[in-house]
């Protein structure tokens, strides 16, 4: 064959690849992009049913929210509880001093008048899980107190109030206590006031799962 054939044949068969190769590679991206959304859809699903699944709960919380308002002021209880709606989150605070005397771990009797009406509406609020956290302000204890510091005081405190509520019938599944000492302040340690704050008992309400 003649060179200029030839080489006529090699420039025919370039411009045919120049051809299709743009539809090959277009092709190529078409497979790998179906590829990513097939991989993407079952993630994409999974997000959308949490999302969903936390707007059910954050709906079913606001309700339970105004239920427990509407407890505590029936039952006279505004004065020593204050009750937050954090989202998804029911929070009950009560002032440590309602509870415990200062330094000391055992249950007050007006303490356990507290406690009582809590219990009520615990069992009211049966979907309820209920975290007990215990808190102080930043003071060290006095001298002579059996405890090394204020986390092991504060996680004994919430372990009484958790005994308490077992033995008044509330399920032990739905209970759990920690404390926290001088952590997670309300308020800068910083006056008398904010200190008293500070000093404080905390119900932590959440949903219980497969409750929605």
């Amino acid at each position: 064959m003649p060179v200029e054939s030839r080489l006529d044949g090699a420039r025919g068969n370039g411009q045919e690849a120049q051809l299709w190769l743009p539809t090959y590679a277009a092709l190529c991206l078409a497979f790998l992009m179906s590829f990513f959304v097939l991989y993407a859809m079952p993630v994409l699903d999974q997000n959308h049913s949490q999302a969903q699944r936390h707007r059910q709960v954050v709906a079913m919380q606001a309700r339970d929210f105004g239920d427990i308002r509407v407890f505590i002021a029936q039952n006279g209880m505004e004065a020593g509880i204050e009750a937050v709606l954090e989202e998804d989150v029911i929070i009950l605070r009560l002032p440590a001093a309602t509870l415990f005397t200062p330094g000391a771990e055992y249950i007050l009797p007006a303490g356990l008048n507290a406690l009582n009406q809590l219990k009520d509406l615990f069992i009211i609020q049966h979907l309820q899980n209920i975290n007990i956290r215990a808190y102080t302000d930043d003071n060290l204890l006095p001298p002579g107190t059996r405890f090394k510091n204020n986390w092991e005081l504060t996680t004994l405190r919430a372990a009484h109030i958790l005994r308490y509520l077992l033995a008044q019938g509330i399920e032990p599944g739905r209970l759990s206590a920690a404390g926290f000492g001088e952590l997670e302040p309300l308020f800068p340690n910083t006056t008398d006031n904010n200190r008293a704050k500070n000093r404080r008992i905390e119900f932590v309400l959440e949903r219980r799962p497969g409750k929605e």
